[in-house]
């Protein structure tokens, strides 16, 4: 299933106006290269040398269409695990603002989830499921995660920094029940955007203080932190 945009944050091509979802849209479409070394650096454990990414999404070609649900699957190429999926998590899950997925010699090698964010407090939000149904999935996929990472089973993870969190789930989804060999979660944090001017100092502490609420320790496997300088929109009207 695909999901797009809010009409109200982009315009009639699926361009956004401003925040983290249009420097997504650059760094994807108009500075891939350095979207992608800028991330190949810190993923840990690091792929196989001379691995590339490939970028599936936003891609201007579709509108920049973001995926959530079976659609994050297909996208990545791996709607033989929506089955799994629906039984982990329920419906209307994560938006995910950026896949990818890590190649070398023509094999695919890994995959990249994308949370993109333009200042700290973008970072936080809480569970706002009702039905008890959802609850019970959110609250056994949570559960599941937290014991995989080592995290004590007391802290409450539906609010605070539950966007987080649940991008940890499937990151551990993927990881653990889809049991691929490589899945990587990137925090992509974007620098003095004029949207909302963020520095490298006030993202750092903002990243430390989200670990530390949810009780991770300071390096999480699989998990990694891409810092990179905001531009502006003028780079995404220009032609690639």
């Amino acid at each position: 299933m695909k999901s797009q945009v809010s009409k109200l944050r982009q315009d009639d091509m699926g361009r956004a106006f401003a925040g983290s979802q249009l420097q997504l849209q650059i760094y994807v479409n108009r500075r891939s290269q350095d979207l992608s070394n800028a991330i190949l650096t810190v993923l840990a454990p690091p792929p196989p040398l001379g691995s590339t990414i490939r970028w599936v999404s936003p891609l201007e070609g579709e509108k920049f269409i973001e995926y959530i649900d079976a659609g994050f699957l297909n996208a990545l190429g791996l709607q033989r695990f929506a089955v799994q999926l629906f039984d982990f998590w329920p419906g209307r899950g994560p938006n995910w603002d950026g896949l990818a997925v890590v190649e070398n010699g023509g094999a695919i090698v890994g995959y990249i989830l994308v949370e993109a964010k333009s200042y700290v407090a973008e970072m936080q939000s809480s569970c706002m499921a009702k039905a008890p149904t959802s609850l019970a999935k959110i609250n056994a996929a949570l559960a599941q995660t937290k014991q995989w990472l080592g995290v004590r089973k007391e802290i409450d993870w539906k609010i605070g920094f539950y966007q987080f969190a649940n991008r940890l789930a499937h990151l551990y989804f993927l990881r653990e029940i889809a049991g691929l060999p490589a899945a990587w979660l990137v925090n992509l944090c974007f620098v003095d955007d004029r949207h909302r001017r963020t520095s490298i100092a006030e993202w750092e502490s903002g990243l430390a203080e989200a670990r530390t609420k949810l009780g991770l320790p300071s390096s999480v496997p699989w998990v990694s932190d891409v810092l990179l300088a905001a531009r502006t929109r003028a780079g995404l009207l220009r032609q690639a």
